[in-house]
């Protein structure tokens, strides 16, 4: 099971450099661009766990950066952070209450902190790497970084509910990950 629990997080991760380098379109401000990359991470982290999504993202978020030059090494952080924190703590949530309301409260959970963390980091990072004025970073949070956060976490998590549940059927059913035992 080993062995395909890392060739589906593979897979997935796969995916989602895919996804994040061909689906992009700008949200809010032109330098705020949205790419479904999350969602194959937020499966592996419902499906896995927590930790396999982080590792991945850690993984896709240099990627990221060495294929498309976009920000760097301070864009790759920044999504590490924007995406490890939605996706670990969706996935952390979803395997402590493994149900449809706990994947939705999970999804909420990480929504909240994805949006309340980049909110921070772009208000007290953006001056340091960019040196953009702290001011006019503030200037920004609510015309573009808190509601591009926010539509960024509402898509990929609705994303995420429409096609977690038949992918996780169709892997049970080819004997790709365990089937749900029931007590």
């Amino acid at each position: 099971m080993e062995v395909k629990k890392i060739t589906n997080i593979a897979v997935l991760s796969a995916f989602s450099l895919v996804l994040m380098l061909l689906l992009r379109f700008p949200l809010f401000l032109p330098f705020l661009i949205y790419e479904p990359g999350d969602v194959p991470i937020l499966i592996i982290a419902f499906l896995y766990g927590a930790g396999p999504a982080v590792a991945s993202t850690f993984v896709l978020a240099i990627l990221m950066a060495v294929f498309t030059g976009l920000g760097g090494p301070f864009g790759a952080f920044m999504h590490f952070l924007s995406t490890g924190f939605f996706a670990g703590i969706a996935g952390y949530f979803y395997q402590k209450h493994h149900s449809r309301s706990g994947a939705i409260k999970g999804l909420i959970l990480g929504s909240i902190a994805m949006v309340i963390v980049m909110a921070f980091a772009n208000l007290y990072l953006n001056p340091i790497f960019y040196g953009i004025p702290r001011e006019q970073v503030r200037q920004m949070m609510l015309p573009g970084i808190i509601p591009f956060n926010i539509s960024k976490a509402v898509l990929n998590s609705f994303i995420t509910v429409l096609v977690y549940k038949k992918l996780a059927n169709f892997l049970r059913e080819k004997g790709l990950i365990r089937a749900v035992e029931k007590s």
